[in-house]
């Protein structure tokens, strides 16, 4: 019997492992101003280096977050959504079908056609967009800035979400009101250039961010279409602005391929498993709040 409470042996060791993540999530839970690494292999009874190394798996994983000191803590919910999400009204579309897995598998085809990371970014009806999953190995590097959530202030940077404000009026129009801040030299600041760029994004389906967020990064991304026709799912990718520079086609031809089949499934799910519509009271509030901003 090892330390984890687990019987040892190789059929155990990966059992062994979940016991000893499943801990870690409690302990989380139980010190919501978040653990340092060393707190967290001392709880454990583990070395500093697996405890960094179940943090990173666990942030990669969208289950927790660190915060400007370097402390770990948990998300504010799974990567799936909120915790204790009714199935019949889990879909990002209000009346439009549960997608299920297929925007998780969407992520991490994206992620398996390109090896680049990857991420799905959706609206919230407030003010700030949710990247609700993300897939990479160790070691890729990630798009320095970027959380669980994107602030409005960074909206117009950012492939995933330039998708969305090119889709949704009400959102464009809050994002708009405010100043455009530069977040690097390549941001756009001027009101009349963001206005003909997601005016081109809605035509063409695809958002391109060059530098825009972060300086040496790059993101493509394109919206996932529900059944009904709404676009408040992106799915994109990051990599350097070098790897975009040389395989542009490639990664474009990716990203666009990725979208359109998962919203293609999504119509079929709704075919299959349709839901409820919600009250007409739900379905015509589409009014942005300001939400917290990460």
């Amino acid at each position: 019997m090892d330390d984890d409470g687990v019987p040892a042996g190789g059929g155990a060791r990966s059992l062994k492992t979940a016991a000893t993540v499943l801990r870690a999530l409690r302990l989380l839970g139980d010190h919501p101003a978040g653990l340092f690494a060393a707190e967290l292999a001392d709880h454990l009874g583990k070395s500093a280096a697996t405890a960094r190394y179940m943090i990173n798996t666990l942030c990669e994983a969208g289950y927790a977050e660190r915060d400007g000191a370097g402390r770990c803590r948990l998300t504010e919910a799974p990567p799936w959504g909120p915790w204790g999400a009714h199935p019949a009204t889990s879909s990002p579309v209000p009346g439009d079908p549960d997608p299920g897995a297929i925007l998780a598998e969407a992520t991490t085809e994206l992620y398996r056609r390109t090896r680049q990371r990857s991420y799905l970014v959706r609206r919230t009806g407030t003010l700030v967009a949710a990247v609700t999953d993300s897939r990479g190995h160790q070691g890729l590097a990630k798009l320095p800035g970027l959380g669980t959530h994107v602030a409005p202030d960074q909206a117009h940077a950012l492939a995933m979400t330039k998708v969305l404000l090119a889709a949704s009026p009400a959102y464009r129009e809050a994002v708009e009101a405010e100043p455009l801040r530069a977040l690097t030299s390549s941001t756009t600041t001027e009101l009349a250039t963001l206005s003909a760029e997601l005016d081109e994004v809605a035509r063409t389906g695809l958002a391109l961010d060059r530098e825009e967020y972060a300086e040496g990064f790059a993101t493509v991304a394109a919206p996932v279409v529900s059944p009904s026709g709404a676009s408040t799912v992106a799915v994109g990718l990051s990599c350097s602005a070098r790897r975009l520079a040389l395989d542009e086609d490639e990664l474009v031809a990716a990203v666009r391929d990725v979208a359109a089949r998962a919203s293609e499934q999504w119509a079929n799910e709704g075919w299959a498993r349709p839901v409820p519509a919600v009250p007409v009271a739900d379905a015509e509030r589409d009014e942005l709040l300001s939400g917290p901003r990460r």
